[in-house]
């Protein structure tokens, strides 16, 4: 059994932008902080969200003001700006997550299978697991099972990798395209996700070309990424369910990432999606923003996503 990998970092689990520089290579970056506030009982943390949100908002404007340098673009599409748009709209989503305890579950469900580490017993923090507790969680794991099998040096190179590469929240962007693309078709789906991760084009994030050759890697994460949907699908494991695992895995990969500026996956087949979909009741004010700092994407009101939450 390979070694189990502990120590995770709070500050990645409450990360709001990149870079994450600890063994989760990305995996666990942000989420579980998204996932708390929006399960508290108090709002409070999400009123938190918003406010910060609205200054990173207000400093990107009054940078641009006081600053007498030449601009190529407008504030809004700069860095600054671009990142407040996201902080606004990762605001909203948590809100969402708050008001749809559905979502929010499935969400949960489908981010567990990134867990790098056991957690400790909450009756008893001092409890080491059984060596039968720590198989369990190695084979429902999609990280501790490649560790399994390509040994943790490997492993450790690969996430070193996949960290600077936005690899995780590439492979949740890609699963959620290709569930949409592919309804009913999870061998067709699973393919896709493969040849798109396994590829090299211009939407790929920089450092890619450093993942290409890892992959047979690749391809045993997409693999056991697809085998942990259907358990993660409400209502059984049949892979049909798993096609009702494409909000929240965009929604997870919205939290997972957090600078989908210069993540195009992300941007175009979640954030855009979320925006589009009235469920999600992102507020016209951040829609705005989003507007403003990627006018590519958002040139145009937006025109309504297919499908919803399951």
């Amino acid at each position: 059994m390979a070694i189990e990998r502990t120590g995770h970092a709070k500050n990645c689990e409450k990360a709001e932008k990149p870079p994450c520089a600890c063994a989760c290579g990305g995996a666990e970056h942000g989420w579980q902080e998204g996932l708390a506030i929006a399960a508290a009982p108090s709002d409070s943390g999400l009123r938190k969200l918003v406010r910060a949100a609205d200054a990173a908002w207000d400093a990107a404007a009054k940078e641009a003001a006081d600053s007498t340098a030449r601009r190529s673009k407008p504030w809004q599409q700069a860095v600054n700006g671009q990142r407040a748009a996201i902080k606004s709209f990762v605001a909203d989503v948590v809100r969402w997550l708050r008001r749809d305890r559905n979502l929010y579950s499935a969400t949960e469900e489908v981010g567990q299978p990134f867990r790098i580490s056991r957690d400790k017993d909450p009756e008893d923090p001092r409890r080491r697991p059984t060596p039968e507790e720590k198989e369990q969680f190695v084979e429902t794991h999609v990280i501790p099972r490649l560790r399994r099998e390509f040994g943790d040096r490997h492993i450790d190179t690969f996430q070193k990798k996949a960290r600077n590469a936005h690899f995780w929240c590439e492979l949740l962007a890609q699963t959620a395209r290709a569930l949409d693309a592919f309804q009913n078709r999870y061998d067709q789906a699973k393919q896709d996700v493969v040849a798109a991760l396994t590829s090299l084009d211009e939407s790929r994030p920089d450092g890619w070309a450093a993942l290409l050759p890892e992959q047979v890697v690749i391809r045993q994460a997409v693999e056991l990424v697809f085998e942990h949907l259907p358990r993660a699908a409400t209502g059984g494991i049949a892979v049909e369910d798993a096609f009702r695992l494409v909000w929240p895995a965009r929604v997870l990969a919205v939290l997972m990432c957090r600078e989908p500026r210069r993540h195009p996956a992300v941007l175009e087949y979640c954030v855009r999606p979320i925006v589009d979909y009235g469920t999600a009741e992102i507020r016209e004010q951040v829609k705005d923003r989003l507007r403003q700092a990627f006018p590519l994407y958002w040139s145009e009101p937006p025109g309504g996503a297919p499908g919803g939450p399951a």
